[in-house]
C-alpha cells in the first residue's frame, strides 16, 4: 500500500498541478488541488446518484453543477492556502476540510444563483414555485432555499467529499516536499 501511494505522490509530483500555470506556488497550486478532487468526486458519485435515485436525470443535475463546484474549489482551496498559517498542526488535513467547507458554503451559493442560465428543466432547485420574475423575488427564493440546498448538498455528498480531499491534500503535500 505505502509503495503504491509513493507511486501515486510521484506521478502527482511530475503530472499534477505544478504543471499548470502557477502550479509552482503553493496556494494556486493547493487550489488546483481541490479542484481535481472535486472533480474525481463528481465523476464517482454522478452515476452513485443515478443508481440511488433510480433515474439518470439526478446524474445530469450533478453533472451540471461540477463545473460550478470545480470553480469554487479551486478558488476556496487557493484561498485556504494562502491564509491558513503554516504552523497548524496537520496542516494538509486542515487545510483540506476548511477547502470543503468553503466550498459547500460557495460553491451551494452559486450553484443557486446561476440556476436560471442552466433552465429550470435541467437544473431546478426552485420545484414547485413558479420561477421568480423580479430580482427580490429571485434574491427571496435564493436566501429560502441555500440553507436547505446547502444541508441536502453535504449529506448527498460528505461520504466523499471529505476522503478525497483529505487523500488530494495529501498527496499534494507530500509531492511538494519531494517525499
Amino acid at each position: 500500500m505505502v509503495a503504491s501511494l509513493d507511486r501515486v505522490v510521484r506521478l502527482y509530483g511530475r503530472y499534477g498541478p505544478s504543471r499548470l500555470p502557477l502550479g509552482d506556488r503553493r496556494d494556486v497550486g493547493g487550489g488546483y488541488s481541490m479542484a481535481a478532487g472535486v472533480l474525481a468526486g463528481g465523476i464517482v458519485f454522478a452515476p452513485v446518484s443515478a443508481l440511488v435515485s433510480g433515474t439518470v436525470g439526478s446524474a445530469g443535475v450533478i453533472l451540471s453543477a461540477i463545473p460550478v463546484y470545480l470553480a469554487t474549489g479551486f478558488a476556496v482551496g487557493a484561498l485556504t492556502w494562502r491564509s491558513l498559517p503554516s504552523s497548524v498542526p496537520y496542516y494538509s488535513a486542515v487545510a483540506a476540510l476548511v477547502t470543503v467547507a468553503g466550498n459547500y458554503l460557495a460553491g451551494t451559493a452559486v450553484w443557486l444563483l446561476l440556476a436560471p442560465v442552466y433552465g429550470y428543466e435541467v437544473l431546478n432547485p426552485y420545484v414547485g414555485a413558479d420561477p421568480p420574475t423580479s430580482l427580490t423575488e429571485f434574491l427571496g427564493a435564493f436566501f429560502e432555499l441555500y440553507p436547505l440546498t446547502v444541508l441536502t448538498v453535504v449529506v448527498w455528498t460528505i461520504w466523499i467529499a471529505v476522503p478525497l480531499s483529505l487523500v488530494f491534500s495529501y498527496v499534494y503535500e507530500r509531492s511538494r516536499s519531494g517525499s
